[in-house]
């Protein structure tokens, strides 16, 4: 595939028409044009190409690489519509900074999720149910796995999750590659339990990639494997028995619980009072019908709730901002691509360079310990 070629993919897979890439780029459109139609026999100049793979989110080296373009397939909930093309880019591009840091400080580890499959049997809501089971044994994942699956996660199964803010609230995405790994993109704008839910979500639909993203449907989950996520999501973050001793706990001789005392279960396995109610349903402590209405009785309360903000997670991981200090602390990326990395301007990553890295190494907070052989 040619450069031009090449250009129009990205620049159409950004959602941008050529107008908005000229803009973007301070690139006359008729420039532009010449270039997608590789009509310039010098092609783009140096400061043209680092104008274009940043508008359009891609590495300068990307439009000569031979051959064709890889698919990339991000999975979402609902794809934000006027957005949704730029966040996904977002989204592979800091998962690609990511890997390439992983690869400088020598721990190019991909992701060790262990994928399901089911050969030829159709996937229900007995395999969901089990395959959180499954996962919260073999990931020691506890009673409580609300409060620690982020960070085994990213730690253990080398899944890259970041945040970024956008409509609608109610959606997140992921994406499985073979040259990045893993990655979930969470909604910076909700709260704690809700992001929770979301990871939980977006964990299914990667444990099972390799039995729904196949075919022409593979970059859109049906109405059914929705289900089947949130079933699993529950059954991961709200397990059975912990369940039944907590609502026996709260119940304290009551024959009913109330709001607060709703509030305060889906506050010990950190979910939404939404997400406890149906797991109560699908655990057979309410009945359905029961749920449904107590949900419409409390929506008010629950959307009061709901407004409350903490505080706002960052929207790299901690352990890729780790990353990109030691890089550039060893001299493995320069300042300016640890500006780019960190998403911040490159004033202010040289006042990081100067006054924390450098200004570390030599008091000697680089010191190595031995340990010792067992």
């Amino acid at each position: 595939m040619s450069f031009g070629t090449r250009l129009k993919w990205a620049r159409e897979a950004a959602g941008m028409t050529q107008k908005q890439l000229s803009e973007a780029t301070d690139i006359g459109i008729s420039t532009i044009c010449e270039l997608e139609s590789d009509g310039r026999e010098r092609g783009p100049s140096a400061l043209q190409m680092v104008k274009i793979a940043d508008a359009v989110r891609r590495r300068p080296d990307f439009f000569f690489e031979p051959g064709d373009p890889l698919h990339e397939v991000v999975l979402w909930r609902e794809k934000p519509a006027e957005s949704g093309a730029q966040i996904e880019l977002q989204l592979i591009e800091l998962a690609g900074q990511y890997q390439r840091l992983e690869q400088c400080v020598g721990n190019p580890k991909l992701c060790e999720l262990p994928l399901a499959s089911c050969g030829n049997q159709p996937f229900g809501y007995a395999d969901a149910e089990r395959l959180a089971h499954d996962f919260r044994k073999s990931h020691s994942l506890g009673e409580r796995p609300g409060s620690t699956l982020l960070r085994v996660l990213e730690e253990v199964c080398r899944v890259k999750v970041f945040h970024l803010p956008f409509e609608p609230s109610g959606t997140a995405a992921c994406t499985l590659d073979e040259r990045y790994g893993a990655a979930i993109l969470l909604n910076s704008n909700n709260i704690r339990w809700r992001r929770n839910f979301d990871l939980a979500h977006e964990l299914f639909h990667l444990l099972t990639w390799k039995i729904f993203r196949i075919g022409e449907s593979a970059s859109v989950a049906s109405d059914e494997e929705e289900k089947l996520a949130n079933c699993f999501a529950g059954s991961l973050l709200v397990p059975p028995e912990p369940l039944k001793l907590s609502v026996a706990s709260q119940r304290n001789g009551k024959k009913s619980l109330d709001f607060d005392d709703l509030f305060e279960i889906a506050r010990q396995f950190d979910v939404s009072v939404q997400a406890l109610v149906w797991q109560m349903a699908s655990n057979k402590l309410i009945e359905k019908p029961k749920a449904v209405e107590m949900l419409a009785k409390i929506e008010g309360k629950v959307e009061l709730w709901e407004r409350r903000r903490d505080e706002a997670p960052p929207t790299r991981p901690i352990r890729f901002e780790a990353l990109a200090r030691e890089a550039v602390g060893k001299g493995m990326i320069g300042t300016g691509v640890f500006a780019k990395y960190m998403g911040i301007s490159r004033r202010a990553a040289m006042r990081i360079v100067e006054t924390e890295i450098y200004a570390g190494m030599e008091h000697g907070a680089n010191a190595e310990v031995e340990i010792a052989d067992t």
